[in-house]
């Protein structure tokens, strides 16, 4: 019983540090920062998706992901976790079947969760066939009441009454409330081309197969539910790809007519959602710059593309508040599989370069997929069986073993969590072209750590570079950490590949 419970539920050191500053300053020579934290929840959120593994539940994976110390398991340096709430399962299972994993979520660390809304019971799922012989994968009585004439949820909606009862429910332990997952995931490329200006055929759809007033309904429904029981939660459109869908998204009204608007649905798709979600592979993004950088930078080239549609609509904090952004799907292979870039050192690369750039670009938190390889790594045939924060699980609890990657992500939480991305000491670093990096402040601590890497090119990892900080930090000696949170002295200047590191003067 506890596997098929699992499987329904399946989403898609060492060293210390010393100090010392040169003698004759008597104070910090850098502020602690003036700018608002990124996202909103103030601190960077280092998730991953869940999964399904034969003969281990869902409290035992996330002990492998976020650590459990009263079992000497040290974890992956996950402090946030995206699992799925299908209507499928809590009507099969009753909506509290999942209560006693949330509450043991937190109790490892873990917060902030973001939790993808989906999957309609066959007794609740529309019979309408928008595509010649597709039945739509959404909910039917979507237009029926939000609300009774009483103000409790109508159920005869049964979208409505199932989000209600999942916010009611896991509301204390959900941060985003992510709407469907990949809406606009689709077989045909070409017709994303035209969805700014024409709105998705339910053809194209392959994960919605209904029309795009239907998705915004959806949004609008969440949207009035988790703003009545989640004074925090957010709501967020689920897991795109596309550009082009969200700006179909922000010019449509939940009419289903025509997404027009009128008294019955004054407004725009924009109005009913709080945060982006998007999923970016980068292996698909890189044409002849093949390295660790470019993948991290097609992290942001896509949080930009979808903010210059925000933009168009005035979702730009002067005409409407802007919207914060999640990754809720990233990553890049172990293994080069088809033709893709991958590779354990470009991976783990790639993984501690895309949580500095993303907190440097706003984003709030990266969710990597997956928990463990899908297929052991000399089998896989496809890039997506060769990711994850462990190889290949093929036996029953606590037998995993941790990639580089899982490594490495687990080094960038453990450094970074408790510290917010600083624009201005960033700016006083004054870092040449060919160095990339950040610095990031605990306010508690009252210390930076500064994060700095050789920028890669072309198809290799392999970089250096030379740096010596600004005179103006009165930095004399440091202790250095790699990707494997090992430690060393440095003194002077610093040598710098294309494998991040970790300062703290």
């Amino acid at each position: 019983m506890m596997f098929i419970i699992i499987s329904l539920l399946g989403a898609c050191k060492k060293g210390k540090s010393g100090v010392d500053r040169a003698s004759e300053v008597d104070t910090d020579p850098i502020p602690p920062p003036t700018a608002s934290p990124s996202g909103e929840s103030g601190l960077f959120l280092y998730g991953s998706n869940m999964g399904a593994y034969s003969g281990w539940s869902d409290e035992q994976l996330a002990e492998i992901l976020m650590g459990n110390p009263a079992r000497n398991i040290v974890g992956a340096g996950v402090n946030s976790l995206r699992p799925a709430m299908y209507d499928h399962f809590v009507q099969q299972w009753g909506y509290d079947i999942r209560l006693n994993a949330f509450k043991a979520y937190n109790q490892l660390g873990g917060r902030d969760h973001t939790l993808f809304l989906n999957g309609p019971a066959e007794e609740h799922r529309e019979q309408t066939r928008y595509c010649n012989d597709v039945r739509s994968q959404t909910f039917a009585n979507l237009y029926e009441p939000i609300w009774a004439s009483d103000g409790k949820v109508n159920p005869e909606n049964y979208y409505a009454n199932y989000v209600y009862n999942v916010v009611k429910t896991y509301g204390p332990y959900i941060k985003y409330w992510e709407v469907w997952n990949e809406p606009d995931y689709t077989n045909n490329w070409s017709a994303t081309q035209t969805w700014d200006r024409s709105d998705p055929n339910p053809c194209d759809l392959t994960n919605f197969a209904a029309p795009i007033q239907s998705y915004v309904r959806m949004l609008r429904i969440t949207f009035e539910i988790v703003k009545l029981l989640d004074d925090d939660g957010l709501v967020c459109v689920g897991g795109l790809g596309y550009p082009n869908f969200l700006d179909a998204i922000l010019r449509n009204t939940d009419n289903p007519k025509d997404g027009s608007v009128d008294t019955n649905y004054p407004k725009k798709g924009g109005e009913w959602f709080d945060c982006l979600s998007y999923h970016v592979y980068p292996m698909y993004y890189l044409d002849n710059e093949r390295h660790s950088d470019a993948a991290a930078k097609a992290v942001v080239d896509h949080k930009n593309a979808f903010q210059d549609v925000l933009d168009r609509y005035a979702y730009n904090g002067t005409t409407y508040p802007e919207k914060a952004f999640i990754v809720t799907e990233v990553n890049i292979p172990r293994r080069a599989v088809a033709g893709y870039l991958g590779g354990d050192e470009v991976q783990r690369n790639f993984l501690i370069k895309a949580a500095v750039v993303a907190q440097k670009a706003g984003i709030s938190g990266l969710y990597i997929y997956g928990p463990a390889e899908s297929r052991p790594l000399a089998e896989a045939t496809d890039p997506y069986q060769a990711m994850g924060l462990y190889k290949n699980i093929n036996s029953g609890p606590y037998n995993a073993a941790i990639t580089p990657g899982g490594i490495a992500w687990r080094t960038v939480s453990r450094l970074l969590k408790t510290r917010r991305y600083d624009p201005a000491a960033t700016t006083l670093l004054k870092l040449p072209p060919n160095i990339d990096g950040g610095a990031f402040y605990d306010a508690e601590a009252k210390d930076y750590v500064y994060v700095l890497w050789a920028k890669t090119s072309g198809a290799s990892e392999t970089a250096t570079a030379q740096y010596n900080f600004p005179s103006s930090l009165a930095i004399k000696t440091a202790t250095q950490f790699d990707w494997e949170n090992k430690s060393s002295s440095v003194t002077g200047t610093v040598s710098l590949t294309g494998s991040p590191v970790f300062i703290k003067p």
